[in-house]
């Protein structure tokens, strides 16, 4: 599906794009003791019918207490349920599945902008440069993205950053975790605290086969974890104090996902 020499072009289309000139210092290193913590936000928590200003004001103060604990941040945000259905409108009017796709990624953009005006170390646009954002941390901000490229979903895109940075990635959805099958529709479904990158990656494979799948991550994010033995955790953002936890490297509710389970 995609392979080396995509994620090649991808890196070089990255590298063409203008930097944040706001910012200075040595965008080489990133001189923190712990890694950065990359951040793939779902837009379902962000807004459903209308913006959730009450969700983005109570993430923004808990990522502000991390902050000052020296935790640091990237994050990419999603687009949600308003997002399916401009896509949905876009296709009704004859779109393409690019154009529907480009389209997308301004919703979540806008998102992302609305996440912005809430935190108070956020870099002050949505960023379209993954190389763009040790320059911003390095400078004392939180780089904030929403989509980049039409087919690379935000998940994805989050996946790059972590990689790119050598941080951590976590996934805030609306669901606990990993389960074996969807939990709405199958009570018995199991339920994973840690599980393995070759078995979420099974996983996914099988439910993308399979037409209205609502999946917790997509299979591009899964196989850039795997390939550069990135932390993972997928976890529900609806619980801010769980997120904190697994940020503090606490006890939590939510998946592990590691090289061996």
């Amino acid at each position: 599906m995609f392979d080396e020499s995509f994620f090649k072009i991808f890196n070089e289309s990255q590298a063409s794009e203008k930097q944040p000139t706001e910012s200075s210092g040595d965008v080489e290193e990133i001189d923190f003791d712990r890694k950065p913590v990359v951040l793939s936000v779902g837009g379902s928590l962000i807004a459903q019918e209308k913006p959730n200003a009450s969700f983005i004001g109570k993430f923004s103060e808990k990522i502000k207490e991390l902050w000052t604990e020296g935790h640091r941040f990237a994050i990419v945000v999603g687009g949600g349920a308003i997002c399916r259905n401009y896509i949905a409108a876009a296709k009704a009017l004859g779109a393409n599945n690019y154009s529907a796709d480009a389209l997308a990624i301004m919703v979540t953009r806008v998102n992302a902008m609305l996440l912005i005006q809430g935190l108070e170390k956020a870099y002050p646009q949505v960023l379209e440069n993954v190389f763009a954002s040790k320059k911003v941390l390095n400078a004392g901000m939180i780089p904030v993205y929403g989509g980049l490229l039409p087919g690379i979903t935000t998940d994805c895109v989050a996946a790059l950053l972590a990689e790119f940075l050598g941080g951590t990635f976590i996934n805030l959805t609306n669901v606990d975790g990993v389960y074996s099958s969807d939990p709405r529709d199958n009570p018995r479904a199991k339920f994973y605290p840690e599980i393995s990158y070759e078995r979420l990656i099974s996983l996914i494979s099988v439910a993308e086969s399979k037409p209205g799948q609502n999946l917790v991550m997509d299979l591009p994010s899964c196989l850039i974890l795997k390939r550069s033995k990135i932390p993972a955790i997928i976890l529900n953002g609806n619980d801010l104090d769980n997120f904190a936890s697994a940020v503090r490297g606490l006890p939590f509710k939510g998946t592990k996902v590691c090289e061996k389970a």
